[in-house]
């Protein structure tokens, strides 16, 4: 085989490569046109290889099949170019099309542009030399034509996309060199150096198709084509070879001279194989490397925005695969907010200003809903709408140095848009985006599209589940939730608690309807969220009553925003028009509590504001009261008290009507509370407890029991022990004390001592099964004297208990079912003698004046 032969050789197997790349290869307009650039290369080298083996029919065949490919081979590159460049087809294009056709048939026919070449021997070798007239300069000519319109579209191109026009630079430099190769065959004859030119043809195009980067390529470098491609190398390797190796074997070794067939066999099915794994990993490190790279950290990131609901989880997981990937280092996403408004909302970095926003109106956000696709500053700076840009928004834009806008649509609805930043190089130098990184980011916002329409639709789901329909502030479930989480974080620094009630709310709506009522409840809401802002979090706590949290706020600060809103709420029907001025003032009871100040629990927060309410509420209601031991016993003294008294005087022929119905039923059940009510009130005293807490405990113990007034009396005034059915119609007592009093005008302060009085400390009580500082205050008191006084107590079921075994009994109860706080005290209290038992159930003048 001629040494020339390997040069024909050499310069097929690189076109047959890239054909097997191009073959699996999802196909588009594009890549079409380039395989016909292949195409035309394939013809020119494989005929050239061809007509130089002489293989059959005859060399002049092969020549005008290699021919026939030099002759198409400038219009398939124009085609190509001009489907890059992105400009129609026009007659004039396929003008060139037509006249080259027409050459390569007449040449086939009549060899009168070039003729096929003579076949020369010299030297016990054989040579082609060719004869050219004037004539084949019209074929040249032709060639040149079309190269030379082709370079002017690029020219065109260059003043319209210069970045793209760029990456052609190398193609056309080759194609220059094609053009010299072929023409230097008049000067050097017997040499293929238009082959030759072919090789570094193909060594350019490697380097357009990897490095530059002139398109994307998705599902090359198949499994097939790369047998293909080792059989085809190994039959062309092993041609002459075989022959050689199998006459080498029977000369050097002998003794394999019967198997040397098999030998040569092995051997070339062992450099097949070898072979194909060479070109697969050449395929893979060279053309998919790097998209097998990104398909790897798509798919992560898809896997991870899939299994997460929150948005900021969500944009940290897209910074950080644009960042790997891109490596874009300034990343910004802006999302639309309930005004309509693209405030940003988040950022590469934490140092980044984010003062950054847009209106709903604004020319990017335009333009964006319009196109919902990638767009490229550049790009962007050509359109109407970033010339209608204000001078200082792009002086924003420009500041933040962005590249690319990225468009996150929620069923087509503009949902948010991503900034991005210029791409860094290897070397720290600035790089445009590409076709690949284009495409990628269309990968990434299509997926990133559907991570943000499930995050809004379960933010709006869960939104909707934590706040009330009628104010739109967090419900009460929630809120509790909220201040469960606050007091874990703020209970070493300070968390002040305000609870509004509105006064008079029930006449309200039966003056004014519910409508009324509800606009009111409304309007404070929105008085209560626009004071509080982000300072704290507010909630409907009931019907009437709104609550709001203030983490680091003491209780002066807090009582200046109680104010605040106490007034604002007071002139809501003030601003009405003169023919509204029937409508009658809103006003609000206010509770405060802070800890750690006066209280060290969540629920002790919750329930000291709540009795702060109830204070105000018995006191002349419209006012605002800070829960402190001092300060209420302050407030009670004087006139306070005074006013109190003559609050209990109006309910207390209530409570007696209602006590003296338990004693015609169950005597016990009346005298048992009256002695609770003044063990209580005792132990409330000792514990330091306020005057109005102790007057709370003392009237929570006279009706602690009121329920057992339907229970059946064989149950009551049972002699036995009571079965378990029994036991269950027993302490429904509890819920029918809770129901009776929530009817008693300005009694509702006593419920949460009367439902806890039978909760144990370590949780096994009922009816709530609460624990520990969860049981209000006043319910671990009655808790404790209620059980001494059954134990020191005879009844029809059992003999009283001497009192230093009660003693010892509620001791051993400490912690599990009684607060291991109270109970010393209350034993104290009895042993000294300045709490003296009720053992004999009498009430003398004295003591029903005191109850």
């Amino acid at each position: 085989m001629s040494g020339y032969v390997y040069i024909s050789l050499a310069a097929l197997y690189c076109y047959l490569f890239f054909m097997a790349v191009f073959l699996p290869a999802k196909k588009n307009r594009l890549i079409f046109n380039f395989m016909a650039v292949l195409l035309t290369m394939i013809l020119w080298t494989g005929g050239s290889l061809l007509m130089r083996l002489q293989v059959l029919p005859s060399y002049r065949f092969w020549y005008h099949v290699s021919l026939a490919g030099i002759w198409l081979l400038p219009y398939s590159y124009f085609c190509f170019i001009r489907e890059f460049c992105r400009i129609p087809a026009k007659g004039s294009h396929r003008l060139w099309g037509i006249l080259l056709l027409a050459g390569t048939v007449i040449n086939f026919a009549t060899e009168w542009f070039l003729a096929a070449p003579e076949l020369v021997e010299s030297n016990g070798r054989m040579y082609f030399v060719y004869h050219m007239g004037p004539q084949v300069c019209i074929m040249y000519g032709l060639c040149v034509g079309a190269v030379v319109h082709m370079f002017r579209l690029v020219r065109k191109t260059r003043k319209r996309d210069p970045e793209r026009a760029g990456k052609l630079n190398a193609l056309l430099l080759g194609i220059v060199i094609l053009i010299l190769g072929n023409v230097g065959i008049s000067v050097i004859n017997n040499f293929p150096l238009d082959i030759l030119a072919g090789i570094f043809n193909a060594v350019i195009m490697f380097y357009s198709l990897y490095s530059l980067r002139l398109f994307t390529l998705t599902g090359i470098g198949s499994r097939g084509s790369c047998y293909v491609l080792a059989i085809g190398i190994s039959v062309m390797a092993f041609y002459n070879l075989a022959q050689t190796m199998n006459e080498v074997i029977q000369e050097k070794i002998p003794s394999m001279g019967s198997v040397s067939v098999m030998v040569v066999v092995v051997v070339t099915t062992v450099a097949t194989w070898l072979i194909y794994l060479v070109m697969k990993m050449l395929f893979d490190r060279i053309f998919i490397g790097e998209e097998a790279s990104r398909t790897e950290k798509l798919s992560e990131y898809t896997m991870a925005v899939s299994s997460s609901l929150r948005m900021n989880e969500i944009f940290q997981a897209m910074v950080s695969v644009l960042e790997r990937v891109l490596n874009v280092k300034k990343i910004y996403i802006c999302v639309e907010d309930e005004d309509g408004r693209y405030p940003m909302v988040y950022s590469s970095s934490p140092l980044d200003d984010r003062s950054f926003s847009m209106t709903g109106d604004h020319p990017l956000v335009r333009i964006m809903e319009r196109e919902g696709e990638c767009l490229l500053l550049r790009d962007f700076k050509r359109t109407v709408e970033y010339k209608s840009l204000w001078e200082d928004e792009k002086e924003q834009i420009d500041a933040m140095k962005v590249e690319c806008f990225l468009p996150l649509k929620d069923n087509g609805e503009l949902v948010g848009v991503v900034f991005l930043g210029p791409r860094e190089g290897k070397r720290g130098r600035r790089e445009r985006f590409d076709n690949d990184d284009i495409s990628f980011l269309r990968s990434i916002q299509s997926v990133s599209s559907i991570a943000v329409k499930n995050s809004r639709m379960y933010e709006r789901t869960y939104r909707e589940a934590c706040t009330d329909r009628l104010t739109g502030l967090l419900n009460r479930e929630h809120f509790l939730k909220t201040m469960d989480e606050f007091y874990e974080k703020y209970k070493n620094s300070s968390l002040a608690l305000i609870i509004f009630s509105v006064d008079d709310f029930k006449l309200y709506n039966q003056l004014y309807g519910e409508a009324e009522g509800d606009e009111a409840l409304r309007h404070i809401a929105q008085i209560i969220r626009g004071t509080v802002g982000e300072s704290g979090r507010s909630c409907r706590y009931s019907g009437k009553e709104f609550a709001v949290l203030l983490p680091g706020y003491d209780i002066f600060s807090a009582r200046g925003l109680a104010e605040n809103i106490s007034a604002q709420i007071n002139d809501i029907n003030r601003q009405r028009g003169e023919d509204d001025t029937y409508f009658k003032a809103l006003t609000v009871s206010c509770g405060i509590c802070a800890i750690p100040y006066a209280a060290t629990t969540a629920r002790e927060l919750l329930s000291n504001a709540d009795l702060a309410v109830y204070h105000v509420k018995r006191t002349g209601k419209n006012g605002i009261m800070v829960y402190s031991d001092q300060f209420i016993s302050e407030k009670t003294g004087g006139a306070a008290r005074d006013q109190h008294r003559s609050k209990y005087e109006e309910y207390a022929p209530t409570i007696y009507a209602l006590t003296a119905a338990i004693d015609a039923k169950d005597h016990y059940t009346f005298q048992h509370s009256k002695s609770v009510a003044h063990y209580a009130e005792a132990l409330a005293r000792e514990a330091g407890g306020s005057e109005e807490f102790q007057e709370i405990v003392k009237e929570a113990g006279l009706l602690h029991d009121i329920g057992k007034i339907g229970i059946p009396e064989n149950i009551l005034n049972k002699k036995g022990k009571l079965t378990d059915e029994e036991y269950e119609v027993m302490k429904k007592h509890v819920a029918s004390s809770v129901e009776i009093i929530r009817h008693l005008p300005l009694m509702d302060y006593v419920i949460p001592a009367v439902i806890g009085h039978h909760e144990r400390y370590d949780g096994r009580g009922y009816p709530r099964r609460v624990a520990g500082k969860d049981i209000p205050l006043a319910a671990r008191i009655l808790c404790i004297v209620d059980s001494f006084d059954a134990m020191v107590s005879k009844r029809c079921y059992k003999q009283s208990m001497p009192v230093d075994e009660a003693v010892k009994e509620l001791e051993r109860g400490a912690g599990t079912q009684f607060d291991p706080e109270l109970v010393p005290i209350f034993c104290e209290m009895i042993r000294s003698g300045r709490l003296k038992p009720i053992l004999e159930y009498h009430v003398d003048g004295a003591e029903e004046n005191a109850l």
